[in-house]
C-alpha cells in the first residue's frame, strides 16, 4: 500500500462514517419529534390537569423544558412535533419507542423500560394509539400508507423535508410528493422548488385514470410515456431572462452546464447519454440535441430543443428521428423509443393534427425560463384542463 492509497482509504473510511452517523442521528429526532408530537396530542385529549393550563400548554411545557436545561425544544418546535404527529398517526409507537431506547420492540422490554424511564402512555397505545388515529381525519383511503411506510418516510427523509410534507392538506398529494421525495432523495430546497412550480397539477394533466388509481390504490404511478413527460417544463435554474430572444446553441450549452437541474426537472430515471447525437442517412448528417435514456421506460428518449413556437415540421423531424433510432440504435428488448420536441409554445391544435397517428412516440412541451406566480400557473392548468377535456369528449360519445 502507498502513501495516496493509505489517505484515500481513511478518507473515505471517515467520510462514510459520517455519512451514516448524520443518517442516524436525522432518523433519531424524527422518531423523537413524532413520539413528542404523541404525548402532547395525548395530553391534550386525557390530561387529569390540562384544564389548568388551557391554550397556553404548549407555551409554558416550552419554557419549562428550557428551565429544566433541555434545548432545541422551544414552542415552534412543539408545534411542529405535534403537526408531525397528527400528520403521521399510523406508525407504531412500539417501534418508535424501542428506536429511541436502543431495543428490540418486544412488548414485555418496552413495557418494563417505558413504566422505569418514561413513564406510562395509556394502554391503548399498544393497539395503535387509538386516540391519535382518531384525532386526524380519515386520511387512509390510501391504504398503502400504511406504518410500514410511515416508518420508511421517517427512516428515508430529513425532519425538515417531512414537515414540509405535512403542509400538504390533500392526502393524494402529499402521497405524490412523498413517493417522489422517497425516489429521488429530495432535498429540502428541491421539494419546494417542485412544490412552487406545481409539478403535482402539471403532471396531473397527462395522468390517465387508471394511472390515479394506481396511485391510489397501489402507491404506485403507471409509468408510461404520457404519465412521465411533463408540460411546461419549468428552468429558472437557467438564469435565462424571460422574455430575451435566446440561441438554441445557447440554450442547449446552458442545459448542459446544469445538467443535474435539468435531470431533476426531467423527472427520475433519466439517464444522460450525450449532445448533437450524430445519426447519417443517405450520406447527410443529422444530429439530435439531447439524448436520453429512461430506465423505467426502457427506451431511448430524443429531446429536440425550439426557441420558438411549435410548428407542424417540428413533429416531422423528430418522427425521422425516432424511426432511425428505433430500427439503428435501439437494442433488442427495449421499448421503441419516444421524442420531445422543446419549445417556447404550443397551439393545441396544431400539436394534434401533426402528431395524429404518432402521439404515443412524439410529445410536444413548452419550457418556461422563469418560475411563474402561482396563479398564471392555474389559470394555466384550467385552461390546459378544458382542452383535455374538449378532446377526450367526442371519443367518449362514441363509446
Amino acid at each position: 500500500m502507498d502513501f495516496p492509497t493509505l489517505l484515500h482509504s481513511i478518507g473515505t473510511i471517515h467520510h462514510r462514517a459520517q455519512a451514516t452517523a448524520s443518517r442516524s442521528v436525522d432518523h433519531l429526532l424524527t422518531i423523537r419529534n413524532w413520539l413528542i408530537g404523541v404525548y402532547l396530542i395525548e395530553y391534550e385529549q386525557n390530561g387529569k390537569d390540562r384544564a389548568a393550563y388551557g391554550k397556553k400548554v404548549l407555551a409554558t411545557l416550552a419554557r419549562d423544558l428550557k428551565s429544566a436545561g433541555h434545548r432545541g425544544l422551544g414552542l415552534s418546535n412543539l408545534k411542529n412535533c405535534r403537526q408531525i404527529a397528527l400528520c403521521w398517526p399510523n406508525l407504531d409507537v412500539r417501534i418508535a419507542i424501542s428506536v429511541i431506547l436502543g431495543i428490540s420492540p418486544d412488548m414485555g422490554s418496552i413495557r418494563q423500560t417505558v413504566s422505569g424511564e418514561l413513564g406510562d402512555l395509556p394502554q391503548r397505545w399498544e393497539s395503535g394509539f387509538i386516540v391519535l388515529t382518531n384525532q386526524t381525519p380519515a386520511t387512509n383511503e390510501l391504504s398503502w400508507r400504511d406504518a410500514a411506510w410511515t416508518y420508511r418516510l421517517f427512516s428515508t427523509l430529513s425532519f425538515s423535508v417531512l414537515l414540509e410534507l405535512s403542509r400538504f392538506d390533500i392526502p393524494l398529494k402529499r402521497a405524490f410528493y412523498e413517493l417522489q421525495c422517497v425516489k429521488a432523495i429530495w432535498s429540502l430546497r428541491e421539494l419546494k422548488r417542485q412544490r412552487d412550480s406545481m409539478l403535482y397539477e402539471r403532471v396531473g394533466l397527462s395522468k390517465d385514470k387508471e394511472a390515479i388509481m394506481m396511485l391510489t390504490k397501489e402507491g404506485e404511478l403507471k409509468e408510461t410515456p404520457a404519465t412521465i413527460l411533463r408540460d411546461p417544463y419549468i428552468m429558472e435554474f437557467l438564469g435565462l431572462e424571460p422574455h430575451a430572444p435566446v440561441d438554441e446553441t445557447v440554450l442547449e450549452q446552458a442545459l448542459i452546464e446544469h445538467l443535474h437541474d435539468f435531470l431533476l426537472e426531467l423527472g427520475h430515471d433519466f439517464c444522460f447519454m450525450g449532445r448533437q447525437f450524430r445519426i447519417t442517412v443517405g450520406g447527410r448528417h443529422h444530429f439530435i440535441d439531447l439524448l436520453f435514456y429512461h430506465r423505467g421506460l426502457r427506451c431511448l428518449v430524443a429531446i429536440e430543443l425550439k426557441t420558438e413556437p411549435f410548428k407542424h415540421e417540428h413533429a416531422g423531424q423528430m418522427h425521422f428521428y425516432v424511426n432511425y433510432l428505433t430500427e439503428e440504435v435501439a437494442k433488442p428488448g427495449e421499448n421503441p423509443p419516444i421524442g420531445i420536441v422543446l419549445c417556447t409554445h404550443k397551439d393545441s391544435s396544431e400539436v394534434r393534427y401533426a402528431t395524429g397517428g404518432i402521439s404515443e412516440t412524439i410529445f410536444v412541451s413548452r419550457y418556461l425560463a422563469e418560475l411563474p406566480s402561482a396563479e398564471q400557473l392555474e389559470r394555466w392548468l384550467r385552461q390546459e384542463r378544458a382542452l383535455l377535456e374538449d378532446h377526450l369528449l367526442p371519443t367518449r360519445k362514441e363509446e
